[in-house]
């Protein structure tokens, strides 16, 4: 923090830290690999908050220099985050797609797709977050994409603690908030602040990107927010066809997307590809 404080950069934080070596909690039983609990019990929100507590303390002493928190779990900090900006601390947050849609609850034991770092937590901590997102604490959404080959989940065993830790999310994320976010009170233009908006700035192309304005890139979609639909393996666009949305039924389908004005996605060539839609790379 002290080399970067003068410079126009940001500081991202995955923010868990364990100070202690006390004993983790009895809910922990390392010799029940395939139990979602004993991966939940593993990784406690205390690591989260004393991690988020340290940030914001050495923040004051360096307050030129931007920090981030990437993908947020725990609601437990947020009276941390909440008091770092009312102080006038130079934090942004970021919260996922699955911390917002998925509950310990309801993931089975034996299905390591569900691993993700941090974890997902309760459908209680869930709702908190929904509402620190509405309120403004946490500023954006993203994917945290975490691809990976198949055999690295472990899925034959069921082994969740051995497992690779990664949700893959691509090409769902806006069906996803939207699902949730409609019975929470969520406009599709909220969603879009959330996700490209505010995005575009923390990455510094808020000139270019995340609007739709006179000079800046068109890039656009052409989208379905009533049609129902459900996520199956082919409709996944990621090449190790994994995810713990299988199955779930989403509201809102994207039809087409531009990138800078050219098309490079089309429902209507879904099917077997279609060679003229090609993602248009562009060195930022």
């Amino acid at each position: 923090m002290e080399v970067l404080q003068h410079e126009s950069t940001v500081l991202l934080f995955h923010a868990e830290l364990d100070q202690t070596s006390a004993a983790v909690p009895s809910a922990f039983d390392p010799t029940h690999n395939t139990l979602y609990s004993t991966f939940l019990g593993s990784r406690p929100e205390r690591l989260e908050t004393d991690a988020i507590a340290l940030i914001t303390t050495l923040q004051r002493l360096y307050p030129a220099l931007r920090c981030h928190i990437v993908h947020l779990s725990a609601a437990s900090a947020l009276p941390l985050i909440r008091a770092a900006k009312s102080a006038g601390l130079n934090l942004t947050v970021e919260t996922c797609f699955h911390y917002l849609c998925l509950s310990s609850e309801d993931i089975p034991n034996g299905r390591p797709e569900f691993k993700c770092c941090p974890p997902v937590r309760e459908k209680c901590n869930r709702e908190l977050l929904w509402a620190a997102l509405q309120e403004g604490v946490i500023d954006c959404v993203v994917s945290d994409h975490s691809p990976c080959l198949v055999e690295l989940k472990r899925l034959e065993e069921g082994d969740i603690m051995g497992a690779w830790g990664g949700i893959s999310t691509l090409g769902l994320g806006l069906s996803l908030l939207w699902t949730e976010g409609r019975d929470r009170g969520c406009t599709l233009n909220q969603i879009v602040e959330w996700t490209s908006t505010r995005s575009a700035k923390h990455a510094g192309l808020d000139g270019i990107k995340g609007q739709l304005a006179v000079g800046y890139d068109a890039d656009l979609i052409v989208w379905d927010p009533e049609t129902r639909w459900t996520v199956t393996k082919d409709s996944l666009k990621f090449k190790n066809k994994l995810s713990p949305y299988d199955g779930r039924e989403l509201q809102g389908l994207v039809e087409k997307t531009f990138v800078r004005g050219r098309l490079v996605y089309s429902r209507d060539h879904d099917e077997g590809g279609f060679a003229g839609l090609s993602p248009l790379g562009k060195l930022l």
